[in-house]
């Protein structure tokens, strides 16, 4: 088994690992004051809540929901009230987060990009962790409903690599977002560990209605329904938003059963499978009739935290696809409604699977908007190194270089340690110099790497202006334990090839 992933200078993988990479984890809150959310028949009633002998958290300008803090012993009396529909736990919310390149290429966005259609103009609410300060990320601006914090800069990382799939520029340098010209708003309702309350993610949904957003993107879920939930995606949909979720990562291998998440299940959502790069499904990603479409999900590559990229994988990256995908569409469209920007969506798709709609892929792939000319092609753009990770005394391997030569080259392949716990990141690093020691920048370096049972994987990158290549591989406890060997092998213009390899130990 082989997969090649068009991956570039700092990659970070769930290696040998993909279910429960972005499935959102539900848990309950019990104490003698719970957090709830009251959903009323009208207006909302802050008087039921004093009654109660609880404090109202939060208001909500556009439904008829309030957050509150109210004794358990009150939430029958609540529940009771002539003017109450529902009153919901306000439960727990957690992400568990884990190649662009390959990705966008799937979907053919560089051809929209061809025809001008870059996502400009089109606002998109990222209801997330937030975004982080990223070379390669523009914000627009934003909002923090989480209660340590009123800055939404992300402080997780899952919001800043759903940013970057959408819309990271296309400056020359690092990735690529589909729609990299969109305006994007970061959204933060989920904190440094990745979890929030429901209260939190209905403040974000509220936001981006009042700030009118023409897209929201909500890579998160939960197999828990909610009213209060839905009538605010409801509402979204109704005002004139596009709502985009992931599907969920409770797939089964047979994906026989339904498992997709809310908000995704709701009619006014665009629920997003996943796909890997041979447009088959993963066996992570949730399936269901409600399922709409597939975009890619695996070893996705984007930004993240302190100006770095990492490689994850889930439907919360395949949701911003689509959401980027929606933003070309209605920027070529620009007179179209919502549901006719969805119609076109389900139409412009590659059929996988059983003929038609199926459980498994929805319509299909999505596929980028198509205009008259495609004469721009994607530019060759490099991963910035500028924030090489602290590592401890790396493990080099010998070099294996060609005989000297003015147009040779030498490549050394390291990794920060010899032995790693399951659960470790691991960096590998590429230096590639002339053989009079001079750093090689733009060299194309094939990182080949077989696992204890004998199978390949293959990362590409080039090398930046020292003349080195990174990547990460994020291991989990179910990783495969034993020796991996590494291969480094570099091509440059008219100079001679070269290679060199090393090992590491996952215990």
């Amino acid at each position: 088994m082989k997969k090649i992933i068009s991956a570039v200078t700092f990659l970070l993988v769930a290696f040998g690992f993909t279910a429960n990479v972005n499935a959102a984890v539900v848990t309950s809150v019990s104490t003698s004051n719970e957090r709830v959310i009251i959903v009323f028949k009208n207006k909302a009633d802050k008087n039921v809540v004093s009654k109660a002998r609880g404090n109202v958290r939060r208001e909500y300008k556009n439904a008829n929901v309030l957050s509150a803090s109210v004794p358990t012993t009150a939430i029958k009396d609540l529940r009771d009230d002539p003017n109450v529909l529902a009153v919901e736990q306000d439960i727990i919310v957690k992400t568990n987060s884990q190649t662009v390149d390959w990705g966008v290429n799937k979907i053919q966005a560089p051809t929209a990009w061809s025809s001008s259609y870059t996502g400009k103009g089109v606002k998109i609410g990222i209801v997330d962790t937030g975004i982080a300060n990223h070379e390669d990320l523009s914000v627009a601006g934003g909002a923090a409903f989480t209660s340590y914090t009123t800055s939404y800069l992300d402080d997780n990382g899952h919001g800043t690599h759903v940013a970057g799939i959408i819309g990271a520029k296309n400056n020359g340098y690092g990735i690529v977002g589909v729609a990299n010209e969109a305006s994007l708003y970061a959204i933060k309702v989920l904190g440094n560990d990745g979890a929030g309350y429901l209260s939190d993610i209905i403040a974000g949904i509220d936001w981006c209605i009042t700030n009118k957003m023409d897209i929201i993107n909500l890579s998160l879920g939960s197999s828990v329904p909610s009213t209060a939930l839905q009538q605010e995606v409801d509402k979204a949909y109704n005002q004139g938003i596009l709502v985009v979720a992931a599907a969920g990562n409770d797939g089964t291998s047979d994906g026989s059963t339904d498992t997709v998440d809310y908000p995704a299940k709701y009619s006014s959502v665009i629920a997003v499978a996943a796909i890997d790069s041979n447009n088959k499904r993963p066996s992570f990603s949730s399936t269901g009739n409600t399922v709409e479409v597939a975009a890619p999900g695996v070893s996705v590559l984007s930004t993240y935290l302190n100006n770095k990229y990492v490689s994850m994988s889930g439907t919360s990256m395949s949701a911003p696809f689509v959401t980027g995908d929606l933003a070309l569409l209605k920027q070529a469209n620009p007179g179209f409604s919502p549901n006719q920007l969805r119609a076109k969506l389900n139409e412009n798709v590659i059929d996988l699977g059983i003929s038609g709609k199926d459980s498994w892929y929805g319509y299909g792939l999505i596929q980028a908007p198509r205009g008259q000319t495609s004469t721009v092609t994607q530019p060759i753009s490099t991963i910035p190194t500028n924030t090489q990770p602290v590592t401890t005394q790396p493990v080099v391997s010998q070099p294996v270089t060609t005989q000297p030569s003015k147009l040779g080259t030498r490549t050394v392949v390291s990794t920060n340690k010899a032995y790693y716990l399951a659960g470790d990141i691991i960096y590998i690093k590429a230096k590639v110099t002339d053989t009079s020691g001079k750093a090689i920048q733009g060299a194309a370096v094939k990182f080949s790497i077989t696992s204890p049972k004998g199978v390949v994987t293959i990362y590409k990158g080039m090398t930046d202006r020292s003349g080195e290549a990174f990547f990460g591989i994020l291991t989990y406890r179910i990783t495969g334990k034993g020796t991996y060997k590494v291969l480094a092998e570099t091509t440059y213009s008219s100079y001679m090839t070269s290679s060199s390899n090393t090992a590491f130990q996952i215990y």
